[in-house]
Order: C-alpha cells, then structure tokens, then sequence
C-alpha cells in the first residue's frame, strides 16, 4: 500500500536550494541472504530512491546472491547503484565490517543505513534530510515496524504495529569517519548500531528522533519470540559494549577494508551500452553512432532538443563542436529535414521522440535520462537556435575548479540583425541574462518543476558559478518569427510562468549594440 509518494511540493520545489534538487545522500545496505525481502520492496521503494544525488550501495556479503541481484539492479537503470561484493563464503555474521566497506565507497555529505528489506511508508529519505539539514549537529532516528514479509497494510491495521525508534539512521558522513565508522570488533549478531549511537552521542553529535518517518521491516519467517530469544542472549559485557562504549572512536586506522569488489558502479557503469540499448526501445528512432562513448570520459557533452529546425540544425552543431566533445541530440518528431541533416562527429546519440505537443521540461527530462548513460565531467543544455560568442568562450576559467558544479552564461537576444540584442527582455540586466546551463553530473537527475516554461535548466543548484560566457540567441531575430513566439506563448502559458508577459516580443524598441557587451 503506497501511502505517502516521494515529495513534491510545489512550495519545496520552487525553491532552487531545497535538498529535492539535490538530496547529497548515500544509502547504504548490508546484503546477506535478503534478496527475496528486498525483491518485494523494491518496486515500491524505488521512487523514493531515484531521485536527485541520491546513490544506493549495497554491500552483498554472500556471493550466492551475486548473479540475480545484478539482474534485479539492471531494472532499475535510474537508480544510481553500486554493487560491492564479498566474494568468500562464510556463517551469518555481525555486519559492522560490511557497513564499513559501504560507507568507505560512500560519495554523498549524508548517509542512510537502512535495511534492504526495509519498505517505506512515508519518504523518510526527504523527512531525514529535512531534519538534519536544521540540526546538522544530530543523527536522525526514523521510527520502524516489524511485519511478517506476506501482511497487506491496511489504513486500520497500520495503526496497530509497534513502531519504534531502530533500524533506519542519518547522519554526516564525516561524523561517522572520524569515529572509524562500526565497531568492527562485533562478531555475532547484534549491538553495533547501539554502539554507534552512543559513540555518537559521545562525540557530541545528539539523537533526533523523527515519529513521522516510518517504515517497515518484512521478515521471512517473521517470529517476534525468536527476536526476543537472540536479544536475551547477550550478556551483561555484551550489553555494556553496546551501550556504554570506553572510547568513542572503534577501530584502527584501517577499517571498511575487509573486501572491496566493485562489480556494478554508476559512475562507471560497464553495463551501460546495454541499458541504454534497451530504453531507447521506446522511442521511434535513434542513431548511435559512437560504441565506445559509452566507456569514453568525456570532458563536456551538450544536450539539445529539436523541432523543425533545418535552417539552424548545422550551423547550431559546427558551434557546439568548437566547444565540446560530445553532442546528444532528442528530435521531437520533426516533419521537415531536421533528422536527416543532424550529422555531425561529435553527435554520440541521437533519438527521435512521439511528440506530444510542446513539451520543455519532458525533452529535457528525457536528455538527462539519455545523459545518465555517458561519463562526462559537465553536461549543458542549449537550444538549437544559440551560438556562443566567440569572444566570451573561456571554459577554461572554471572547467577544471572542482568546487563548482553548476555554471550560468550570459545570453542575449538578437534582434533584427546580427549586430543588436534586445535590452528591455525580462529579468535581464539591459537585455543581458543570466542563464544557468551547465552542471556537473550527480548521478542520474531530473529536473523537478511545476512551472511549464523559463523554468531553470538546470537539475540542481549548489556551488554555483557566474562565467563571462555568452551566448547569442538567434530565435527572435526576424520579426515573423517573435510573432510566431508570441502567439505560441500566451496559448502555452496558462500559469503565467513569465508574469511580466510577452509584449517586448511584439516591438523594436531598446536595443543595444553586440559589440559594446564587455566582461564582467
């Protein structure tokens, strides 16, 4: 029973800094013989889990478990996984040292450990991530509930399970290192995330316990008398151990290193030629053209979408080419000679959509989706009737500086001619706009927004960049084509995305000359 959906208040997502752009969340799983539980929760959990910087590491402490696992994760190609293996059989074990090989590969500011039989309720993810981005100096306690794995929720029998404060723990990733992560000196099952709690609060990072963050736990075999049984068999040591720590630090300075296979990886994905392959079946054509972009590393891919661009099709790629590396382009069924004329070297992808009227956040969604598949170190939209300015292309001033992740450009209109740009554009400084563009990838991304249009094409937007780019926007040039804009936007903007309105479109006054534009 799905009875919260993964958040998307309009409230929250309007907002350009909310974590909904960019959760920066690691999610790590200890995996042992779980893989029927986990095959049941998936279908349900995976929204939750396919959403903006968040990536998924499931550490599989059993090799049986190997081959349909991997087959299970490919389902899910938007989910940003990985897959480490321990490849040397062995008894059910403590699982500090398994947590610790997880939070090792970890790449995100935030952890989640979490079961994977683990099945949400409401979307804890975004609830903790909430609560520990207003107390950054605590470790987030979601609420759990132990069910048989075959029990059907109900609105009335929901509310008659035994929730309580375990199981599913957020927290700073670097709180957790400089305590060396789990005691790794547990051997038998249990007291480990008791232990790690009150080294927590030891080290001064204090527990928030978050009541309307639930999930539930589905056992095989589910038998709370046997639960009870194992918990009584700890001694007074053992109980000491897990809750009154002697330091607050466990470990040598080697931990999280007992096996270290990486086997599926988003960020280098060697199955990712054959996943893309099989979500371009939906489409009505592509073209690939390069095999081996797949396992290339690119240094910057454009991504663009067309419709009935055939006059600017092979002046927009001789452009983009100058300056990066790769091009994948999204045809939305054009009727003219737009698909035939887009050739080029450097294009790596091609695909042709059903259209279905105009669609900007769709196309652009479906490019991040195609982007997910290429390793590249910064993606960047463009629209097809855009040409840099070859003045103002210094890439170089932030391309390399790993502390910036998204990147605005300047863009003017041109305006009945090459030599001037229109000044009085909304949100335009004297008709120079700032645009963001270009980013750096996270993992698989969409871009979330209620608006329509002159939505931010970006997917998220931390450590952000203004460069002296610029970019000429050659779409409303001639007069019979801003007419066309205008008409094409007062019956497409219903919700008023542009509340200034359209009427600049339909007048040549305030313009300004391309060559008196300078650098910041």
């Amino acid at each position: 029973m799905n009875v919260n959906k993964p958040t998307t208040e309009k409230k929250l997502i309007d907002l350009n800094n909310d974590i909904i752009h960019n959760f920066d969340v690691s999610i790590v799983m200890s995996f042992y013989k779980r893989y029927t539980e986990f095959r049941k929760v998936l279908p349900h959990n995976a929204p939750y889990l396919q959403r903006n910087g968040i990536e998924v590491i499931i550490v599989l402490d059993d090799p049986d478990e190997k081959s349909e696992l991997l087959m299970l994760l490919q389902n899910y190609p938007f989910i940003n996984w990985k897959l480490i293996i321990n490849e040397r059989k062995h008894a059910p074990r403590n699982h500090a040292s398994v947590l610790n090989v997880g939070l090792k590969h970890a790449t995100k500011k935030y952890i989640l450990q979490i079961d994977p039989e683990v099945e949400f309720l409401t979307d804890i993810i975004w609830q903790m991530r909430d609560a520990i981005e207003k107390y950054p100096m605590h470790y987030i306690l979601a609420m759990m509930a132990y069910v048989p794995y075959e029990q059907e929720l109900t609105e009335n029998n929901i509310k008659e399970l035994d929730f309580i404060p375990w199981g599913n723990l957020m927290v700073e990733r670097n709180h957790l290192y400089k305590l060396h992560g789990y005691d790794e000196t547990f051997i038998t099952w249990g007291g480990e995330d008791n232990n790690m709690r009150a080294r927590l609060d030891m080290s001064g990072i204090k527990k928030f316990i978050l009541p309307e963050a639930k999930t539930i736990h589905r056992e095989k075999n589910y038998d709370p008398n046997e639960r009870s049984k194992r918990i009584n068999k700890h001694s007074i040591s053992d109980w000491r151990k897990m809750n009154y720590p002697s330091e607050a630090i466990a470990n040598k300075d080697i931990w999280g290193s007992e096996f270290n296979k990486v086997i599926y990886d988003w960020q280098d994905n060697q199955y990712a030629k054959d996943l893309c392959y099989t979500y371009l079946q939906q489409f009505i054509g592509f073209e690939i053209r390069h095999p081996a972009a797949f396992r290339k590393r690119h240094k910057k891919i454009v991504l663009c979408q067309a419709y009935n661009e055939e006059k600017l099709i092979e002046g927009f790629l001789t452009n983009m080419a100058n300056y990066f590396d790769g091009i994948i382009l999204l045809d939305d069924e054009s009727t003219d000679r737009t698909w035939d004329l887009a050739i080029h070297d450097k294009i790596i992808l091609k695909v042709k959509k059903k259209r279905s009227g105009f669609n900007d956040l769709e196309n652009r969604n479906i490019l991040l989706d195609l982007s997910a598949f290429f390793q590249s170190e910064w993606f960047c939209f463009m629209d097809i009737d855009e040409r840099f300015d070859e003045r103002f292309t210094n890439f170089s001033e932030f391309e390399n500086n790993k502390e910036i992740h998204v990147v605005s450009f300047r863009g003017v209109y041109l305006w009945n001619d090459e030599q001037s740009y229109k000044g009085d554009i909304p949100n335009s400084n004297k008709g120079i706009l700032t645009v963001y563009r270009m980013f750096r990838p996270i993992g698989h991304t969409h871009i979330n927004t209620h608006k329509k249009l002159h939505f931010i094409a970006t997917p998220y937007f931390t450590n952000t960049w203004q460069s002296n780019i610029l970019f000429k926007d050659y779409g409303s040039m001639k007069e019979n084509d801003r007419i066309r804009k205008y008409e094409r936007y007062i019956q497409e903007d219903q919700q008023k995305d542009m509340s200034s309105g359209y009427d600049y479109l339909l007048n040549s006054e305030n313009l300004y000359q391309l060559d008196k534009i300078e650098e910041y």
